[in-house]
């Protein structure tokens, strides 16, 4: 009798160890979602589309009617003419591309800069309610990641270290 109630205690105290430690998960991306911020910040980002698609716009149409004028006089132009508005046509596909590059790289650092705050302010949320609610870890189920960790977390590096064998 006494044998089993030292193996139950043997095989209960890696649970009572694991009791200590808190464990929570949140899921960043539907705290962002719910900030009121975001708003703001998509009729911010937006704008700042239409405005590029208005170019965009703009551009596409000069590019066709440079083209249906090209195919509506080619016939009667000279070579040289010719060659020069087909490279016209051709910067212009190149402009328009470069554009297109440039308004998705403005919209992305756009975005970026609008919700990095965002972002540390819900971090800084969720590292205060780790800390005051004595979390060890907490995962975030939008990236699959721990977003919090306790400085009393045990950092099991160097164990594995020496049970591989390296230095």
């Amino acid at each position: 009798m006494l044998k089993k109630t030292v193996i139950i205690l043997l095989c209960a105290f890696p649970m009572f160890m694991m009791a200590q430690d808190k464990f929570g998960h949140v899921n960043s991306q539907e705290l962002l979602m719910a900030m009121p911020e975001r708003t703001t910040i998509e009729k911010t980002l937006d704008e700042l589309q239409t405005q590029w698609e208005n170019e965009m716009v703009k551009m596409r149409e000069e590019y066709l009617a440079k083209i249906k004028e090209f195919q509506d006089k080619q016939a009667t132009m000279p070579e040289s003419i010719k060659q020069a508005r087909q490279s016209e046509i051709v910067e212009l596909e190149q402009r328009i591309t470069t554009f297109n590059q440039t308004a998705s790289t403005d919209l992305q650092q756009k975005q970026q800069e609008l919700l990095t705050p965002v972002i540390e302010k819900i971090r800084k949320a969720i590292n205060e309610v780790g800390a005051e609610n004595n979390f060890t870890y907490i995962f975030d189920m939008a990236t699959q990641s721990i977003i919090y960790q306790s400085p009393q977390a045990n950092d099991i590096t160097p164990l594995v270290k020496k049970k591989l064998g390296i230095q």
